[in-house]
């Protein structure tokens, strides 16, 4: 009757973590000059631990676009995130996090 029990708790434990790391963001990227630059300023936010971008919203001019992202808040920050592409020559800024949503 124990394995139960202990496998219920462990379960709800693990859940109520998982739930509590996951976080959304939505960063704005600019200087996407050429047809590869978007893929490339994607790719740079997803070099940071457990980003997925999910989301990208080009502008009228396709030079600045907004990425909405996951992440794990345990594993990376906002701030990691958002200077992976300016590593690459882009200039990135938050917009909103989901307590603007």
């Amino acid at each position: 009757m124990k394995a139960p029990i202990i496998t219920t708790v462990l379960f709800l434990a693990s859940a109520g973590i998982a739930a509590a790391a996951e976080q959304e963001a939505r960063i704005e990227v600019s200087g996407l000059f050429c047809p590869s630059c978007s893929y490339i300023a994607g790719e740079a936010l997803e070099r940071a631990a457990s980003v997925e971008v999910v989301d990208r919203i080009p502008s009228d001019d396709g030079e600045t676009a907004i990425y909405v992202v996951t992440y794990d808040d345990t594993q990376t920050t906002l701030d990691q995130i958002v200077t992976q592409p300016v590593s690459f020559g882009y200039e990135a800024q938050l917009v909103a996090t989901p307590s603007d949503f």
